[in-house]
């Protein structure tokens, strides 16, 4: 399923509007458009971004570190997205927020729907993100991820790099963690 353009807002009635949308769909904000994007996701698709986030959240100290799921957006200005899982500090922003423009992490699991925007549009997106230090793409047909890693000069590269296979291990050293794909992808054929 392709994203579909439904109304031109500004952005204080995207998220009053996101506030009372249906369940049934998903909605994302680009450039003034509020874009209809697919609904849930297959068994596999969910499995890796809750392992992931479940790797987050044992690694991490919580009263540093968030770690969300796809009810919360990325806000990049022009573009508010939302991801399947992200990590951010705890200091910046309250309980109540409904999005974060400081993701240190974000991670997108490939779909169908999804692979064009995922590895081509919005990494170019997240990276104008001072805050962001890691975005991973993780594929749910075989054990690759895609990892987009800010640089010492403080740069990412043009290409991700590619880590494929059960021995593989994310390192993240902005947030002091390694995500081994063999948790990640436990059980998933």
């Amino acid at each position: 399923m392709t994203a579909h353009a439904l109304m031109f807002v500004d952005k204080p009635t995207f998220y009053r509007f996101i506030q009372t949308a249906d369940e049934q769909h998903r909605y994302e904000y680009v450039r003034g458009w509020i874009m209809q994007q697919q609904a849930g996701g297959t068994r596999k698709h969910t499995q890796i971004a809750t392992r992931f986030a479940a790797v987050l959240v044992q690694a991490l100290d919580p009263n540093v570190w968030i770690v969300t799921g796809p009810d919360r957006a990325a806000d990049m200005g022009d573009t508010v997205r939302y991801a399947d899982a992200m990590v951010e500090r705890a200091d910046t922003a309250t309980g109540d927020s409904l999005r974060t423009e400081h993701p240190t992490l974000v991670l997108e699991v490939l779909s169908p729907s999804s692979e064009e925007r995922d590895l081509s549009i919005k990494p170019a997106e997240y990276m104008r993100l001072e805050s962001l230090d890691t975005y991973i793409v993780a594929s749910q047909d075989e054990v690759l991820c895609y990892i987009w890693q800010r640089q010492t000069d403080g740069t990412f590269s043009h290409k991700p790099q590619m880590l494929k296979g059960r021995d593989q291990v994310i390192q993240v050293p902005a947030l002091g963690v390694a995500i081994p794909l063999a948790e990640v992808y436990r059980g998933i054929d």
